[in-house]
């Protein structure tokens, strides 16, 4: 199926347009009911500077006030690289521009239809911005936990829970339960 600006809901129209009015860039809506069981669409845009990320944020947020509609919930409004609002049936991202690219959340969500918003070339042109400047983004944690905090099985299949060096498991606890790799 595909989805047009009159398939979206009328706030999330509104919020397009409030982000438009304080020159957001390269707008994506992308429809996620079927992949995710916590909202129906999501927004992403650009900004060309932090200071330009909490205007968008906050123009929007005006404009669904003016409607009835406060945010479920917001994050990021610290630093003003990444302000996220949850309006529970959409959710929308305004990006610091290399910080967009950075997480790159549309190849993330890349099994989500778009929507044609049809707008002005000059309005998803992002070429200008390429090298805003934007702090190193985090660095994705070395460990990422195991089966029994917080993993999943199939992240961790084919690793061996034994130390060889140490001739134990890795956790102490465990050197009762595991046999020893065979020699």
């Amino acid at each position: 199926m595909t989805w047009s600006p009159h398939d979206l809901p009328a706030e999330l129209r509104t919020a397009i347009d409030a982000a438009l009015e304080k020159k957001a860039l390269a707008p994506a809506v992308l429809r996620v009911t079927e992949l995710a069981g916590y909202t129906d669409w999501v927004l992403i845009l650009s900004a060309r500077s932090e200071r330009q990320v909490a205007a968008v944020a906050d123009s929007i947020t005006r404009a669904l006030k003016q409607q009835g509609r406060r945010p479920r919930g917001t994050d990021g409004f610290d630093g003003h690289q990444w302000d996220l609002l949850d309006y529970d049936d959409f959710i929308i991202h305004v990006f610091l521009h290399p910080v967009r690219t950075h997480f790159d959340l549309e190849s993330m969500w890349s099994d989500a239809p778009r929507v044609e918003l049809h707008l002005p070339p000059e309005v998803m042109d992002t070429s200008g911005i390429e090298h805003v400047f934007a702090p190193p983004a985090p660095e994705r944690p070395e460990y990422h936990g195991d089966v029994r905090f917080g993993g999943f099985e199939d992240e961790f299949e084919g690793e061996d829970e034994w130390d060889d060096e140490l001739g134990e498991a890795d956790d102490p606890e465990l050197d009762d339960e595991l046999e020893p790799p065979p020699a």
